[in-house]
This record gives C-alpha cells, sequence and structure tokens, in this order.
C-alpha cells in the first residue's frame, strides 16, 4: 500500500479570528487541521465552495451606508 504524500499549506489570518475560530474548534473537539481538511474535502465533494457566497443583509445596508457618505 502506497503512503500518501502530505503538503504544507500555510496562510496568512488575523490573530484575533484565529484565535476565536480555535475556541470555537475545541468545543467542537476539532482542531484546526482537521477543520481544514473537513474544508478541502467538501470543496472536492461539492464542486464548490460549501456555503453559498453572498453578503448578508445586515453587510448589503452597511455597504449602502458607506456609498452614500
Amino acid at each position: 500500500m502506497a503512503v500518501k504524500g502530505k503538503k504544507r499549506v500555510q496562510v496568512q489570518i488575523d490573530k484575533d479570528l484565529a484565535d476565536n475560530t480555535e475556541a470555537v474548534l475545541n468545543e467542537l473537539g476539532l482542531n484546526p487541521t482537521t477543520a481544514i481538511n473537513m474544508f478541502y474535502k467538501r470543496i472536492v465533494a461539492n464542486g464548490a465552495l460549501p456555503f453559498e457566497l453572498a453578503l448578508s443583509q445586515e453587510e448589503k445596508a452597511n455597504l449602502r451606508l458607506l456609498k452614500a457618505t
């Protein structure tokens, strides 16, 4: 049986975002590596991101306000 190769993926993420995310993942019993692997597997399975890329109503309102000022 062949051993699967590994590839290191490095990204820069805001420290507060990373800390808050890791706290949530910890509560779920996950670590960042497992969560990222799950994310990548969903992308492959769906052939797309596993969520809709769209602004929330609040984000749309904020954008309209910024454009108006």
